[in-house]
């Protein structure tokens, strides 16, 4: 009968042991990195020629981490300039999480990066500095903790990089019609007079494919189709549904002043005609459906 009491007194002697370690466990604390244990690895292709590529990707591994007090999931980036000392720079996010010590980045994003940096904005602004010199440093964070930042890493460098025109710009359509009497063809060489006589992107909706413009007809009767590049008069013409395909006008006698009609598109050599109307015409061409493009047509008053 005397089991229970021993088996309790020694179950109580565990439970007072159990507290009393649990008292003794320390919970993670955060400090302030030391930004001298960040440290990036001098890539391999350092001195090598690279050429940037549209759809390429490149690697700038860690060779040391800054320590945080705690296993923290810590969030990587590069900066990147053309000058040692980064008086300007570019951030740089990986491809994936951000949070890997092998950081991989898309040659793309490189080649924007340095376009900023050399000011370029429009393709005429741009100039092909042949290959130069690109410098790196790295950058690592906690997510949500301000004083988390360090940006004092090494700097290393690529050498020899070459660089492309990568500055996102609006896409845009040509109006290809008798605005000027007779039509100006949809020849490459033609690129320049056809410009007055292009549909836009919005500067805020790069890639949505939805195009914006006026063209004035003057005492013309707008005659016209759109075309997506130049190049030949077979190709890449769009022209409203219901025509045959023929090279003819498809005519919309009711269109007048203060018209407003939304029309499908289709792939056609069959052109807009509004023999009863002369002026200017507002169109918002959307294309962002490849298989249902449409256009609204405006007479401005």
């Amino acid at each position: 009968m005397k089991f229970p009491k021993l088996y309790s007194v020694v179950a109580c002697a565990v439970a007072v042991c159990g507290f009393a370690s649990c008292s003794d466990v320390t919970e993670p604390v955060y400090t302030k990195p030391d930004a001298s244990t960040f440290k990036i690895n001098t890539p391999p292709l350092q001195n090598q020629y690279y050429g940037l590529d549209e759809n390429g990707q490149f690697e700038i591994a860690l060779n040391g981490q800054p320590s945080y007090g705690f296993s923290a999931i810590t969030q990587y980036r590069a900066e990147v300039s053309l000058t040692e000392d980064f008086a300007s720079y570019e951030t740089l996010t990986p491809v994936g999480t951000g949070t890997l010590s092998r950081m991989t980045f898309k040659d793309s994003d490189l080649a924007t990066a340095m376009c900023v940096l050399h000011g370029y904005k429009t393709k005429e602004d741009y100039k092909d500095n042949g290959e130069e010199k690109v410098y790196f440093r790295g950058v690592a964070f906690i997510e949500g903790i301000e004083d988390s930042y360090v940006k004092t890493s090494n700097v290393v460098s690529l050498n020899r990089v070459q660089g492309y025109f990568a500055i996102p710009v609006p896409g845009y359509i040509y109006v290809i019609g008798n605005y000027v009497g007779d039509w100006i063809g949809p020849d490459l060489e033609n690129e320049q007079a056809l410009k007055p006589y292009t549909l836009s992107e919005k500067d805020d909706a790069i890639g949505s494919r939805v195009y914006y413009g006026t063209i004035d007809f003057g005492e013309n009767a707008p005659l016209f189709r759109f075309y997506t590049a130049l190049g030949s008069w077979d190709d890449n013409t769009y022209g409203p549904t219901g025509g045959n395909n023929d090279d003819n006008p498809v005519v919309f006698e009711d269109f007048k002043a203060g018209s407003s009609q939304l029309y499908p598109l289709m792939a056609t050599k069959d052109s807009f005609s509004y023999p009863n109307y002369k002026g200017t015409l507002s169109f918002v061409a959307d294309f962002s459906d490849a298989k249902s493009p449409k256009v609204t047509i405006t007479a401005v008053k």
